[in-house]
């Protein structure tokens, strides 16, 4: 049976795989821009204020699970 890959697109959830610049991986971030095969990240402090944009590939990326409300 096949798998079903969700697209990483803008406003995701997502983590590092593995480390990116001063990011290690599990570093939660969001997905402010969508360039194909790579994402701007924004990552923000616990006041939502943003500490970086990084330019990350797609295969460095996992979407976070969607929780319901």
């Amino acid at each position: 049976m096949a798998s079903v890959e969700h697209m990483i697109s803008e406003h995701d959830v997502v983590t590092l795989r593995s480390r990116v610049g001063r990011w290690s991986a599990g570093s939660r971030g969001t997905v402010v821009q969508d360039y194909g095969r790579s994402k701007l990240i924004e990552f923000a402090d616990e006041h939502g204020a943003t500490l970086e944009l990084v330019t990350v590939r797609g295969d460095q990326l996992e979407r976070c699970p969607v929780l319901p409300n």
